[in-house]
């Protein structure tokens, strides 16, 4: 993880505030099976050793699955302890503490088979570090490895938070379906410029409830479309990027050839509009 000035929950809020996640927030079974696919065909062609950027219990566990020897790498031991208690498959892994961006400081040349990490550019917070992330990628992966990345991209159909509202109000049973309000939420979160700045391409994604619960406050939506229009995972201050495809593949493609792109096959766009699955080898 890169790392951000927040409160510091908890090892055990961590692990509360993760199960209170779904998918595509977290990786599904789906999305996993298509890591496993990927990391097959790497350990033929390259090896098994493999580094996760984070401490997603998903991402560690497709590589259990695959047998990868795994070492973690994440700023924040908390975290790690946190994600440890939700892993399906145990194994065992080596922990390194450490920024993402610094990569190659703990880990020599062309060290790993597989680097994988489910929504890790989304926390690089400017252009120059993308740039950095992706020279320590290069450094560090193995010639005949592969960098693998699930990346969220901007909303493709933009929504602002008034549309989402009256959206509500008029079907109020389509917010009930999850994959739709994730879809209506993401599609406001990263559509509507008082939330994501386009400048930056950053968004801060709990801006979104805070203007809803102000909304209630105000009595201006009902407790009921307050909860259909939030989700209380994203209650505490967390800024992210999403680069617009063109701008994030023209810095992808000054370290690496992307080998494939994926979309999760599944039926919702709340899946295939926002998550990608990029699978890079270096140049």
């Amino acid at each position: 993880m890169v790392k951000q000035t927040i409160n510091k929950p908890s090892w055990r809020a961590y692990a509360r505030l993760y199960q209170q996640i779904m998918p595509p927030f977290i990786p599904s079974k789906v999305h996993c099976r298509l890591y496993e696919k990927i990391l097959r065909k790497v350990k033929e062609e390259s090896g098994n050793k493999g580094l996760v950027l984070g401490c997603t219990p998903g991402c560690r566990d497709s590589l259990a699955r695959v047998k990868f020897k795994t070492t973690l790498l994440d700023y924040s031991p908390e975290m790690i302890k946190a994600m440890g208690g939700l892993r399906k498959n145990k194994s065992r892994e080596k922990k390194v503490i450490g920024l993402w961006t610094k990569a190659g400081e703990y880990f020599p040349a062309d060290s790993f088979d597989a680097i994988l990490g489910h929504v890790v550019t989304n926390n690089l917070l400017t252009l120059p570090l993308y740039e950095k992330f992706f020279q320590e990628m290069e450094k560090i992966l193995k010639p005949q490895g592969r960098l693998i990345l699930s990346v969220v991209l901007p909303a493709p159909r933009p929504l602002k938070a008034e549309e989402m509202i009256k959206k509500c109000r008029r079907n109020p049973d389509y917010f009930r379906n999850l994959n739709n309000k994730i879809y209506a939420w993401a599609s406001c979160a990263y559509g509507d410029p008082r939330f994501y700045n386009k400048k930056t391409y950053t968004a801060v994604l709990n801006d979104q409830t805070n203007f809803m619960r102000k909304k209630l406050d105000k009595g201006e939506i009902t407790k009921k479309e307050y909860q259909l229009l939030t989700f209380s995972f994203y209650d505490n201050p967390h800024r992210v990027t999403y680069l617009p495809t063109k701008i994030l593949e023209k810095i992808i493609k000054r370290y690496f050839v992307v080998s494939k792109r994926y979309k999760e096959p599944h039926t919702h766009r709340a899946f295939t509009d926002f998550y990608q699955i990029y699978c890079l080898r270096k140049k």
